[in-house]
């Protein structure tokens, strides 16, 4: 199951826990050693340009740049998770995104994809807005399946703060057509 730009996410390991291998990117090394002290996760360091790569059980951490992350380095996943990826992204850097993860897909791949919508008149993120309709072009190689939506702003009262009036979060499936 690839997690990309993950940061130090909780996530990892309770994946890990319900039996996925678990491989992480993110820029940050200093977020994957944070993983492994909070989350009591022992790792093996080595170097392997352009990465440097925490291997644990069942938790692979590479810290470097997603964009230089090639099949030919980490295989072609059939599971994705994006908790807070594609909304931490400014819309310039979203198409770029969604090839590389549809890049780094298995044919016969599939993922759970969690965005954020909110009344961009009031704020501007991060985490930004990301409507379905932008969901369904930036991952038009998938099957995009709108799983739940959550009225999420009484959960986020800086946002309310800035002047938000509505915020839901949206579970999507993706799915690679067979």
């Amino acid at each position: 199951m690839l997690v990309p730009l993950c940061g130090k996410s909780e996530d990892l390991r309770w994946l890990a826990t319900r039996g996925h291998d678990v491989v992480g990117v993110d820029l940050s090394e200093i977020a994957a050693r944070a993983f492994s002290a909070e989350q009591g996760v022992a790792f093996q360091e080595t170097q392997e340009p352009p990465f440097t790569v925490f291997r644990g059980q069942q938790i692979t951490l590479y810290a470097g740049d997603l964009f230089a992350f090639t099949p030919g380095i980490g295989g072609h996943f059939d599971l994705l998770y994006d908790r807070a990826a594609l909304i931490a992204l400014p819309p310039a850097m979203r198409p770029d995104y969604a090839q590389q993860l549809q890049s780094l897909t298995a044919p016969h791949g599939r993922g759970l994809l969690i965005s954020l919508e909110y009344d961009t008149t009031k704020m501007d993120g991060p985490p930004f807005s990301v409507s379905e309709s932008e969901v369904r072009t930036l991952f038009v190689d998938f099957q995009v399946s709108n799983l739940q939506e959550y009225d999420c702003l009484d959960d986020e009262p800086r946002f309310k703060d800035r002047g938000v009036r509505w915020m839901k979060e949206v579970v999507y499936q993706l799915s690679r057509p067979t």
